[in-house]
């Protein structure tokens, strides 16, 4: 059970890992809360380590500090906290990725309407043409049959669209 509990902290820790790529401080601290590494972004860990001495505890720990959140996992082994892995975020940086994040979607939908008016407007004007030569009794059958197929198309062409603008990806 104790090991249960380790992996599932370290599997937090892994999640949080590709933070390292994207620019994040990363920092280990022993059993005590002696820091034993802090990469450059998280050298404001050496100003805060007595606040974050007292605060260490069995559990994930979150402090926000100025512009910056600080989260610390402890380590576990056989219930013994072994060391404590931390990830300083910025929040500034998060906020300006939230706003950047919000113009791409913002983007994303005016495509998106665009595409279902000027995608659909033209299909359901098509279809209303082909249902009217149907209706027409001058057609011979194998016109009628052209005709569906020709519709059967359209509505192909009509669920990829809808695809494309409900789901956001390409397909039938």
């Amino acid at each position: 059970m104790n090991k249960m509990f380790a992996f599932e902290e370290l599997e937090l820790m892994q999640q949080n890992l590709s933070s390292v790529e994207n620019g994040e401080g990363i920092f280990i601290l022993d059993r005590n809360g002696d820091i034993i590494f802090a990469n450059r972004k998280a050298r404001d860990v050496y100003i805060w380590k007595e606040e974050i001495k007292r605060k260490l505890d069995r559990r994930k720990i979150i402090l926000n500090k100025r512009n910056k959140k600080v989260v610390i996992y402890p380590i576990l082994e056989k219930n013994d906290i072994r060391f404590f892995f931390g990830l300083v975020r910025n929040d500034e940086e998060i906020d300006k990725m939230k706003r950047k994040i919000m113009v791409i979607q913002k983007r994303f939908d005016s495509f998106k309407e665009n595409m279902s008016h000027y995608f659909f407007n033209p299909i359901v004007i098509a279809k209303g043409y082909l249902d009217i030569l149907l209706e027409k009794r001058e057609l011979s059958n194998e016109d009628k049959e052209d005709v569906k197929k020709v519709k059967e198309a359209i509505e192909r062409i009509e669920k990829v669209v809808r695809n494309i603008v409900v789901e956001g990806i390409i397909k039938e």
